[in-house]
């Protein structure tokens, strides 16, 4: 089967164009334009048809992508996901990422670096929630481990007036105590040198 392209009409502001043809109006790129080598009045054969309907799948996945990272950034994981659920195809998402990694939109490194930064800031956790709440984001071990290796130390002092804040009353000499405030503070990533540190700290200033 063969079929006639009606018109192909060129977006060059959107980096977009519509093609007529084969009874389906395909809104695809300029490059996915270019690659195939449509104009107009040409004859196209089924296996560009599949192509249009490829291509035109692959820019609502872009523009879709756009919407989400309007909204908050995402590491690639996580928008793979999102477009998974929206019903695009393995080969639409994936085709989208690469372009927006190439554009600059998707750089896992970097939004990584930044999360770390404001999880330590704004939450007061440790390393280890930190690296727990990167990886809920999505981001992979090496993007991770890199992220926090750039953290600033933990303040001196800080797991402290956290322990003070929360257990103004403790007895570091009360065992059962000290396994409550333990348990608080590992929960929020700090490890068990910084917490018991922490805990000799209170017991000097009492």
């Amino acid at each position: 089967m063969v079929a006639e392209l009606f018109a192909v009409k060129i977006f060059a502001g959107d980096g977009e164009a519509l093609v007529k043809g084969g009874g389906h109006d395909y809104r695809i790129t300029l490059a996915d334009l270019e690659a195939s080598g449509i104009a107009d009045g040409c004859e196209i054969s089924e296996e560009t048809l599949a192509f249009l309907t490829t291509a035109e799948e692959k820019l609502r996945c872009i523009k879709k992508s756009f919407t989400y990272l309007a909204y908050k950034g995402h590491s690639v994981r996580a928008l793979a996901q999102k477009l998974k659920r929206s019903g695009f195809s393995d080969a639409a998402i994936e085709a989208s990422v690469v372009l927006l990694e190439k554009k600059g939109y998707l750089d896992d490194y970097a939004l990584c670096a930044e999360y770390a930064v404001a999880i330590q800031r704004q939450k007061g956790y440790g390393v280890l929630r930190i690296k727990k709440e990167l990886y809920a984001k999505g981001f992979d071990r090496d993007c991770i481990e890199a992220a926090v290796s750039e953290l600033e130390e933990t303040p001196e002092g800080l797991v402290t007036e956290i322990l003070k804040k929360r257990f103004p009353h403790l007895d570091p000499e009360d065992r059962q105590a000290r396994a409550k405030a333990t348990a608080y503070l590992a929960a929020r990533g700090y490890d068990y040198d910084e917490i018991n540190n922490a805990i000799s700290a209170f017991k000097e200033e009492e």
